[in-house]
C-alpha cells in the first residue's frame, strides 16, 4: 500500500516527486522451454470426464518424432480441458491413463487421447513459476481471506506448488492463472502469484498439490479462501521527504480500490484517502 504524506503544500506544483508505478506482469501459463529449474518442477494428476463424442478440447505438440517432449499447447477456451482449472499451456504429458508417453510418435498420443474414452487420467509435470514481482521493489506480504462461490466443479483459478517428499520440490500453492469469466476472476480480487495459505479455516501448507484439488472438489459451494499475496513497495515512497504524484496503470473498468472522503488540513478543504481495499490495485 502506498503511504503518501503530504509535508509541505506550498512545494506541491513546485518541487514534487513523480513515481511510476506498472503492475508485475501476469504469471499465467509457463513458457514452452523444455529444461526447466529441477527444483521447480512438480507432478500433477488430472482426472477429466467428457460425453461419448465429445472432445477434451486438448492440443499436445511433441513427440519422440519430434525431437521434443509433448506438451499442451493450447487450451480451447470454454472445453472440458480448459474448465478444469488443473492444466496450463506448457504442461508436459506424462502419461495417458497409466500409458508413458515418452516413447510415443506424436500422432500416437492425439489417437490415445481422443481413444481414452469417458475417464481421461493425465500425469503431467509442471513448472512453478518464479515471482513475477520487479527486483526494484521492496516485497510485504498480506493475508486476506476471500468467499468464492464453485461453479461446476472448480472456483475458477489454477494452483501450482505444495507440499513434495523431495523438500526442495515443496513450494507454496500459488496461483498460477485465473479463468477469464470464472468465478475468481468475476470475484476480481485473486491474482497469479497470490498464495493459497488455508482453505475454510484449514491450513493447507502441509498438503500435496493433488490433496489440495481432492479437498477443493470437495468443499461446499461457498468457500473461504485465506490468500496471501505480495505488495510491491518502492524506494521512492519509502524515502519520500515531500509530496509524491503516483502514477498506476489499471485495466478499464476496473476499480483501483481506493475510498475518498474530504477533510480539513491547514484550514484548507482538501481530499484525502479513506480506505485501500484489500488486494486492489492501490493496496
Amino acid at each position: 500500500m502506498f503511504s503518501c504524506v503530504q509535508r509541505n503544500r506550498k512545494s506541491f506544483l513546485d518541487d514534487k516527486e513523480t513515481v511510476h508505478y506498472h503492475p508485475a506482469p501476469d504469471i499465467g501459463a509457463p513458457d514452452l522451454r523444455q529444461e526447466a529449474d529441477e527444483e521447480r518442477r512438480g507432478i500433477a494428476i488430472v482426472e477429466l470426464y467428457k460425453a461419448e463424442g465429445c472432445t477434451l478440447g486438448l492440443t499436445i505438440s511433441g513427440g519422440v518424432d519430434k525431437n521434443c517432449r509433448p506438451q499442451v499447447s493450447n487450451l480451447r477456451p470454454g472445453s472440458i480441458a480448459h474448465r478444469c482449472d488443473a492444466l496450463e499451456v506448457g504442461d508436459f504429458i506424462l502419461s495417458v491413463n497409466g500409458i508413458r508417453t515418452s516413447a510415443l510418435k506424436h500422432e500416437e498420443i492425439v489417437n490415445l487421447l481422443k481413444n481414452a474414452g469417458e475417464q481421461v487420467i493425465l500425469e503431467v509435470e509442471y513448472e512453478v513459476p518464479e515471482s513475477a514481482l520487479q527486483s526494484a521493489f521492496s516485497i510485504q506480504c498480506k493475508r486476506h481471506e476471500i468467499v468464492l462461490e464453485k461453479e461446476g466443479n472448480s472456483f475458477g483459478f489454477t494452483l501450482r506448488g505444495g507440499l513434495s517428499l523431495e523438500r526442495m520440490k515443496s513450494h507454496a500453492l500459488t496461483v498460477t492463472s485465473v479463468r477469464a469469466g470464472g468465478p475468481a476472476d468475476r470475484d476480481g480480487h485473486l491474482k497469479a502469484g497470490d498464495r493459497v495459505i488455508a482453505i475454510n479455516g484449514f491450513n493447507v501448507a502441509h498438503l500435496s498439490l493433488s490433496e489440495t484439488m481432492a479437498m477443493m472438489q470437495k468443499c461446499e459451494s461457498r468457500s473461504a479462501f485465506l490468500v496471501e499475496y505480495d505488495v510491491s513497495v518502492m524506494d521512492a515512497v519509502q524515502n519520500a521527504t515531500g509530496p509524491l504524484l503516483v502514477e498506476i496503470e489499471k485495466v478499464p473498468g476496473v476499480s483501483i480500490g481506493i475510498g475518498l472522503s474530504h477533510v480539513t488540513h491547514n484550514n484548507k478543504r482538501s481530499i484525502s484517502i479513506e480506505t485501500v481495499a484489500p488486494m486492489g490495485i492501490a493496496d
